[in-house]
């Protein structure tokens, strides 16, 4: 079910067939806040603004914020909505630029980067995973004044320790360690982008906008686009990106009955005009059913990221709307009327609810296979068909009918973590370091990938509001990766739900000489002012 907006946008219908940025006014926060609308957006479709939305709790982070678009002559205003309130808050405040420190002489400790003292320190951002990172490192070049306007909001930074007047200091530690040396310049990191998008669908896979018909709607709100939108809060400037989901529609007539040219009495019977099936035939079409759909959610469990779980659900939805149009064509035994039109019932919505488990999942939702089950299992459709499974094994003594063996058990949703500073993978070999500040509400996994190399050297799992420091660095030119959500599944080595992959558009160089080596911070939450920029990675393509 599509969600209560907090905000209405009205665009005019000749607005509507391109790409159009509108500033809004969050009206619990105030702010002014520029969204970008993607072209070929219909009426009613909703965004999804992650993070920034009203404050349901005191003390709590601020929740997602949704903003429903409306095609309408003369359009060009945005209101509150009438429904969905919650308790207004302002969203958390925003960190400066992490500041440059310098290079210590040979023996001393390593530097420690942190923001310095300025009037956001007082409370630490509460935007979701998935807001622009800050890296601190080499020190940036000329444009980081203007920060990039990535789609993720407000821009992330990169420092780090510039050459200072003790670089030529001779070392004084006994041990021999080197301290830690600036890399190489990162000049251009803050140079803005241009205010599209990036280039292509999400994960790399999905249609563009408009190239799949929206799902039926109906009175229970069922049908309507969601867009996610990935962005934080900033001081510089924020930018909404909205992201097309992936689903599929299934063929059934508006008033919700399947499109099988059948002609179909009360609750999907068949024609009354026609005879019953025997008791053996009955049977057989249900075990038809379970032969045909079983495939699908085994499909479906497999699924080891959200594309996966899309397409997935489109093949499950799909081969059980197959069977309900089976079903709807024939008169059961007279002693299994009344449960066959229950099933019918039930199925019709496990349609539904499978559907809205695949947008879910081209939101972000929904990660693996394992969490869209369980979404599933939930649903009121589910525990239909379970009473009309019970119910048509105890209609005839002589032939319990069996059904529905494919209804995934009713499992609640999982909140598995690992402890902070874990490792996934680590290979000891060098002195370089990364040290890792994550102020945002979902815990993370980074990756650090050497050269060219298809998997990580490093992986490492730091919690929400978490820091941790990776040492032992082999020399080189890394990129790194992140993945941030909720409830870790260690056997996927993903986390299944509110799951974003992200990347470092920028390498980071780790280099070793007789008296010095290199440290790295990033800082996994926005900041004004940022030097760095990440982008979106499809999920089939994340290393590890």
């Amino acid at each position: 079910m599509a969600p209560n907006p907090d905000l209405i946008i009205d665009v005019d219908p000749s607005e509507a067939g391109s790409e159009i940025i509108r500033t809004v006014v969050l009206p619990w926060s105030g702010q002014s806040v520029p969204l970008r609308i993607p072209a070929g957006m219909s009426d009613g479709s909703i965004l999804r603004l992650p993070g920034i939305g009203p404050v349901v709790a005191p003390g709590a982070p601020p929740r997602d914020a949704y903003v429903q678009l409306r095609i309408v002559p003369g359009g060009g205003g945005a209101v509150p909505a009438s429904f969905g309130a919650a308790p207004f808050g302002m969203p958390g405040p925003v960190p400066p630029v992490t500041s440059a420190p310098p290079t210590t002489p040979f023996g001393a400790p390593p530097p420690v980067s942190g923001p310095p003292a300025g009037p956001f320190d007082a409370a630490p951002p509460t935007t979701p995973f998935g807001a622009p990172p800050s890296v601190s490192g080499p020190p940036a070049g000329p444009f980081d004044a203007a920060p990039p306007t990535t789609p993720f909001g407000a821009p992330p930074s990169v420092s780090g320790p510039p050459a200072g007047p003790f670089d030529a200091a001779p070392p004084t530690t006994p041990f021999g360690a080197p301290p830690p040396v600036s890399g190489p310049p990162t000049a251009q990191f803050g140079a803005p982008p241009p205010l599209s998008g990036p280039p292509g669908p999400p994960f790399g896979g999905l249609p563009p906008y408009g190239a799949f018909p929206p799902p039926p709607s109906g009175g229970s709100g069922r049908g309507k686009i969601i867009a996610i939108v990935g962005g934080a809060v900033a001081v510089v400037l924020l930018i909404a990106l909205a992201v097309p989901l992936l689903f599929w529609v299934n063929n059934r007539d508006t008033d919700g009955s399947p499109s099988n040219g059948t002609a179909a009495g009360p609750g999907g019977e068949a024609s009354p005009s026609a005879s019953p099936v025997s008791a053996q035939e009955y049977q057989a079409l249900l075990a038809r059913v379970d032969k045909a759909v079983g495939p699908g959610f085994t499909q479906l469990t497999a699924a080891r990221n959200p594309k996966a779980v899309g397409i997935a659900a489109g093949t499950l939805g799909r081969a059980l709307d197959q069977q309900i149009t089976a079903l709807s064509a024939v008169v059961p035994p007279e002693n299994a009327a009344g449960a066959h039109a229950d099933l019918l019932r039930g199925l019709e919505g496990m349609v539904d609810s499978i559907s809205e488990t695949g947008s879910a999942a081209g939101a972000g939702e929904v990660c693996l296979g394992s969490s869209a089950l369980a979404r599933i299992s939930r649903d009121a459709s589910a525990d239909d068909v379970r009473s009309a499974q019970q119910a048509l094994a105890a209609a005839d003594p002589a032939q319990p009918y069996q059904v529905g063996s494919f209804v995934p058990k009713k499992t609640a949703d999982g909140n598995r973590r690992l402890g902070n500073g874990a490792y996934l993978k680590r290979v000891r070999s060098g002195m370089g370091q990364l040290k890792i500040e994550n102020g945002g509400s979902s815990d993370a996994v980074i990756n650090l990938v050497l050269g060219s190399a298809k998997t990580p050297t490093v992986s490492v799992y730091v919690r929400a509001k978490g820091k941790h420091t990776v040492s032992s660095i082999k020399d080189g030119t890394y990129r790194i990766y992140m993945t941030g959500g909720k409830d870790w599944d260690g056997k996927a080595k993903a986390f299944s739900r509110n799951c974003n992959f992200q990347r470092f558009e920028d390498t980071f160089r780790f280099s070793t000489t007789s008296t010095q080596y290199t440290i790295w911070t990033i800082t996994l939450t926005p900041v004004a002012g940022g030097n760095a920029r990440t982008s979106e990675v499809d999920p089939g393509d994340f290393p590890g």
